[in-house]
Formats: C-alpha cells, sequence, structure tokens
C-alpha cells in the first residue's frame, strides 16, 4: 500500500537568546503519523547560511529514534532521511535556519505505470 503524504512547508521560527542562535526546532507536528508501518521521512533545513553538515534528531511514538547527518548539503539547504514508526513525536537539529517535514512515505511502496496501471 503506497500513500505518499505532502505537507505545506511552516516556518521553524529560529530561536535567538542574548545574540546566539539555538537550534532549529520542528513545529509542525499535526499529527503526521504512519501507525503501524514504518515509513521514510524527510526533513530538510532552510536558510542554513552555509553552515557545515548538521545533526538531525527525531523521535516517534513507537519509540524509534533518529540521530542523522545530512544526505545533501547545499549553500543554504541540508535535508534529512529517517526510518520510523508511529507518529512524528518532535525533531530537530544543531542547524540555523527553519526546520520542515518536507514529506513522508508509509509502508510498501510500489512504483506504478498510471498508463498501463501495472506495479512493480
Amino acid at each position: 500500500m503506497k500513500k505518499r503524504y505532502w505537507l505545506t512547508p511552516v516556518v521553524v521560527a529560529l530561536s535567538v537568546c542574548a545574540g546566539t542562535a539555538l537550534a532549529a526546532q520542528l513545529e509542525n507536528l499535526s499529527g503526521q503519523s504512519c501507525g503501524d508501518y514504518t515509513g521514510t521521512w524527510h526533513f530538510v533545513n532552510n536558510q542554513t547560511g552555509g553552515a557545515a553538515a548538521g545533526l538531525l534528531n527525531a523521535t516517534w511514538s513507537s519509540g524509534n529514534a533518529c540521530s542523522v547527518s545530512p544526505s545533501k548539503v547545499l549553500s543554504s539547504t541540508q535535508h534529512f532521511y529517517c526510518t520510523g514508526a508511529g507518529a512524528l513525536l518532535s525533531a530537530s537539529t544543531n542547524l540555523p535556519g527553519r526546520l520542515v517535514l518536507s514529506d513522508f512515505t508509509c509502508g510498501e511502496v510500489k512504483e506504478c505505470d498510471p498508463k498501463k496501471e501495472i506495479c512493480k
């Protein structure tokens, strides 16, 4: 069963305290869940200002946790992928900028040809 969820990026505020930038926290949590299925979750940290590769930490209601370096580092964004089951509880990076959940895919993923209605 293929389920793909696309989310409208919600801005995560960059906190500034006494002139020191704090880590970007994901604030667009609204019950995103794969239920009992394991999913792949794609996070994007925008407006990093060319920072070196960061670290993303995420947790799910199933007890799954993820701590990963980015799969791609660009001049102003870093992309992170994690797997986890259940509802996403939290995610944060040690980077400045905005952290958003770009999309996530749950369960068994099959590629389908819409013209032929055949799935591989």
